[in-house]
């Protein structure tokens, strides 16, 4: 019986050994599985994370290089004079400013002419044949595969934007850069030199090889060296070729690697990487090593093996976390670790203020002095965020040249001179050894104040929005670069928001209303024109005057087709007082000075007169004199064209800017409208006097008439007419009424010479 129960025992403790090894066998297999499977998805996201850095890296490379060429062709586009020669010479200034190799012109038959930066010049060259060439003179920027340079023996890319004329492509603008711009970028090592990086075509053909390769011999192809299954390569290749980025394995001499394929979204390059499998399986060999040795050991073995996968996890998610929170230009954090600590801070203490920082201009620094100097800034402003943020205070990179601070909030005035300080420290930066430019910083502020003390909910939208209000409101401005968030900002935004909601449907609704203001002959009493002014009539019956909407016309772009509207307004009420017999009366109506930089402005204005079969001599052009202030020649040569055509010109708001004289020097105009704001701070004192009798007698040397505006006195109307100004407006004679009623209501004014205040 002891021998039976014996054996018994022995049986039992086989079986159970066996059973028990059948489940840690089934266990482990299932675990090693999941862990290999776990392991290959971190791998897979890790993988995409960094190479995802590299293909913004590259494509921002090759942004700023187009964007260069494009802008030098919307530049030549917009010049008068767009023979080669003239654009040679542009090509000539451009490439002393920037880091090409060359730059050149390729007309319309695909000859080349080209400039290196040395100065040294290529002419008559046959490109024709080149793809990116046919690209651009077919409308499409382009960027050329690696090629020899034919004139180095480099190693070069090439980029090509086209040149229009009249809306027809005539022609293509090129830069050349070294192959080794895109080479530093993906010789840059990961995972400690133990990652390989190259760019290849969707067929597996390199587009340009890394040095710091797995396979030294000189291969062609990605699949011309190791193994690499069937199925693998097809799953490849058809990844490739459609576009998707795909993740699988190869092995070369023994030794297993990760591979992962990112589409670049230019031409048909992808990033190609590869990563030992070993090195981000680290352990995990001897892990299941230990698996299986210490089988009796399952409690500790599981407790092992929990660690080892919570380290291993950890470890990936931290650094997944560091690429996903922090900026890779400046080392800052970026706007999700900021918002997220910006939660647990505002929970925490007390009052908070939101501060965003914007660089005034940052994308002619950029242009001016290139992108690496652009860059420098960008990292120089980092640097001095995190050296004035204190303890639990946040600074992070929004986006380009946007920065956000997170600080303690004691009082405005405090607060104001902590960024007037950091203005100075940013200030400091240089952006040339040669060249003092001024960088200059606005900031908005929303003010977050807890338990319920303040208006607003501490959530990140709603005070990200706030300072955004706020930023607009300064933006550019440097007298006063610091602006607060109040309700007074929030409620303009919603006007400005409603405004634009409604402006297209007024527009096609004819809400837009054209009021007329006479003008007098201040040497006889004689109506002399009229101004056309525009009043909004919406449906509900509440009249809206132009300084609730203009402004924001005026920003939005929105004015040209007001004015454009308006204009077409005045030639139908001259041809409807025309066509009943009533004397012509000419029309003042603005034009935005956009208009002037519109090369289709002029048939705009000829269609329309022709329409309406008005004669141009009846239109007075209203311009500010701030249209002078950019690429003058180009005005002038405007101006004369609509006196060509019979228009008439005149200078509104006269003495409200910096550069009048310049600009009567410079400008033909016919008349000159005296601001009204001029007139009465100037009309007060005998030196204010002597400067508007000097003005008028200015004009009338240069031949034209003065108009004073806003005239409410008798006493405004004898001095003026004591200086003999020609022409008046203003509520002394009448107020803008609308143009059905206009000569009605100018027949009963009678002669203003004698009539008292409208």
């Amino acid at each position: 019986m002891n021998s039976k129960n014996l054996n018994k025992q022995i049986t039992a403790a086989g079986i159970l050994g066996i059973v028990i090894t059948v489940i840690l066998a089934v266990i482990s297999t299932f675990s090693y599985r999941g862990l290999k499977h776990t392991q290959e998805q971190e791998a897979k996201q890790y993988l995409n994370e960094v190479v995802s850095q590299y293909k913004n890296a590259i494509g921002i490379k090759i942004d700023g290089n187009l964007q260069t060429l494009r802008a030098l062709s919307t530049f030549i586009e917009k010049s008068e004079d767009i023979s080669r020669e003239q654009i040679l010479a542009h090509l000539r200034s451009e490439s002393r400013q920037n880091d090409f190799l060359r730059m050149g012109y390729i007309t319309a038959d695909g000859t080349g002419y080209f400039i290196d930066t040395d100065g040294t010049e290529h002419y008559d060259v046959n490109v024709g044949s080149e793809s990116f060439v046919r690209k651009a003179l077919t409308g499409e920027d382009s960027v050329s595969d690696t090629m020899t340079d034919r004139f180095s023996d480099a190693k070069i890319n090439c980029y090509s934007v086209p040149v229009y004329q009249d809306g027809a492509v005539i022609g293509a603008l090129t830069a050349t850069t070294s192959a080794s711009g895109f080479s530093s970028i993906i010789e840059q090592k990961l995972f400690g030199g133990n990652a390989y990086t190259h760019i290849i075509r969707s067929n597996g053909d390199f587009v340009i090889r890394s040095s710091h390769a797995v396979i030294q011999d000189n291969i062609g192809n990605i699949f011309d060296e190791g193994t690499v299954s069937p199925e693998d390569k097809e799953y490849i290749q058809k990844a490739a070729k459609a576009g998707r980025s795909s993740f699988s394995t190869f092995e070369y001499k023994d030794e297993k690697y990760w591979t992962t394929i990112v589409p670049l979204g230019i031409n048909d390059w992808n990033l190609f990487c590869v990563v030992p499998q070993d090195y981000l399986s680290e352990n995990f060999g001897t892990l299941m090593t230990v698996f299986a040795v210490i089988m009796l050991c399952i409690t500790a073995l599981f407790t092992i093996l929990f660690i080892y996968i919570y380290r291993v996890i950890r470890k990936s998610r931290e650094e997944i976390a560091r690429l996903a929170y922090t900026d890779v230009l400046t080392g800052s954090d970026n706007r999700n670790k900021f918002i997220l600590e910006m939660q647990r801070l505002i929970k925490e203490s007390g009052h908070y203020a939101m501060v965003l920082l914007n660089i005034n201009g940052f994308k002619f620094v950029n242009e001016f002095y290139g992108y690496d100097a652009g860059n420098m800034l960008l990292r120089h402003i980092a640097a001095v965020l995190a050296e004035n943020v204190r303890e639990h205070e946040l600074c992070y990179r929004d986006n380009a040249d946007q920065f956000g601070m997170l600080l303690k909030y004691r009082s405005r005035e405090k607060l104001s001179a902590r960024l007037k300080m950091i203005q100075e420290q940013i200030h400091k930066f240089r952006l040339s050894s040669n060249q003092d430019y001024h960088i200059l910083c606005n900031f908005g502020v929303m003010i977050i104040e807890k338990n319920g003390m303040s208006d607003v909910n501490a959530d990140f939208d709603t005070v990200m929005n706030g300072a955004l209000l706020a930023l607009e409101s300064v933006k550019g401005n440097e007298m006063d670069s610091i602006a607060f968030y109040d309700s007074a900002l929030h409620e303009k935004a919603a006007r400005r928001t409603e405004i634009e909601n409604r402006m297209w449907s007024a527009l096609e609704r004819r809400e837009f209303v054209m009021y007329l203001q006479p003008k007098f002959s201040l040497k006889d009493g004689v109506l002399h024109s009229a101004e056309a002014l525009v009043r909004w009539m919406p449906g509900d019956g509440k009249m809206l005057y132009p300084d609730e909407f203009i402004p924001v016309f005026e920003q939005n772009g929105f004015i040209t087709r007001l004015d454009m509207y308006m204009l077409e307004e005045a030639c139908r009420c001259l041809a409807g007082w025309r066509d009943k017999g009533y004397a012509a009366v000419p029309v003042a109506v603005n034009q935005s000075r956009i208009f002037f930089y519109d090369a289709k402005y002029l048939n705009k204005l000829e269609q329309i007169v022709r329409h309406y079969e008005i004669d141009p001599s009846l239109i007075l052009l209203e311009v500010t004199e701030t249209v002078a202030m950019n690429n003058l020649e180009q005005i002038k040569d405007v101006i004369a064209r609509l006196h060509g055509m019979g228009f008439k010109i005149s200078m509104d708001d006269f003495g409200s800017g910096y550069s009048s004289l310049n600009t009567l020097r410079e400008l033909d105009v016919d008349e000159i409208k005296l601001d009204r704001e001029f007139l009465s701070t100037q009309s007060d004192t005998t030196r204010g006097e002597a400067i508007i009798r000097n003005v008028i007698h200015l004009a009338k040397d240069l031949c034209a008439a003065t108009v004073a505006e806003g005239i409410e006195t008798k006493q405004q109307l004898e001095f003026l007419k004591s200086l003999s100004c020609d022409i008046g407006q203003g509520y002394y004679f009448s107020k803008p009424v609308p143009a059905d009623i206009f000569l009605q209501t100018v027949s009963e004014i009678g002669s203003p010479q004698h009539n008292t205040a409208t």
